[in-house]
């Protein structure tokens, strides 16, 4: 849980963030009735560096968070937001060693028709001491 950790965190210490989403921010899935924008995050991986094993322990961690609204334009500026609130973190992030927080990837951005929602996901890597 330590890379989810980091990135909720991140995420709950942006005012810009809770002025869009308040409090909807949820580990993996967001719970159907509630409103939109929302955020989801989930580990995508989580891999030890180097191939022998060290004290401390050296991780690097792949997080996704989702952007997730019914209007694509709100959700370039949710994502920005995002962005701004965990790339290029470093120290003690909710109780975890974090070398370096930074930016991935973006997209790809998508739609699903069938419920009128826009995902804009941003991928960070986590850089921490296990």
């Amino acid at each position: 849980m330590k890379p989810e950790t980091v990135i909720y965190t991140l995420l709950n210490a942006s005012s810009a963030l809770a002025a869009q989403v308040s409090a909807r921010i949820y580990l993996d899935t967001r719970p159907e009735a509630d409103p939109l924008p929302a955020i989801t995050f989930g580990l995508i991986s989580d891999v030890q560096d180097g191939a022998r094993p060290i004290d401390p322990e050296l991780v690097t961690a792949r997080v996704q968070v989702n952007c997730m609204g019914n209007v694509s334009d709100d959700l370039v500026v949710l994502r920005e937001n995002v962005r701004l609130a965990c790339h290029n973190q470093s120290g003690q992030i909710g109780g975890v060693e974090v070398v370096a927080c930074i930016q991935q990837s973006m997209g790809p951005d998508t739609y699903d028709e069938l419920v009128n929602v826009y995902l804009k996901p941003i991928d960070f890597k986590i850089h921490y001491v296990r």
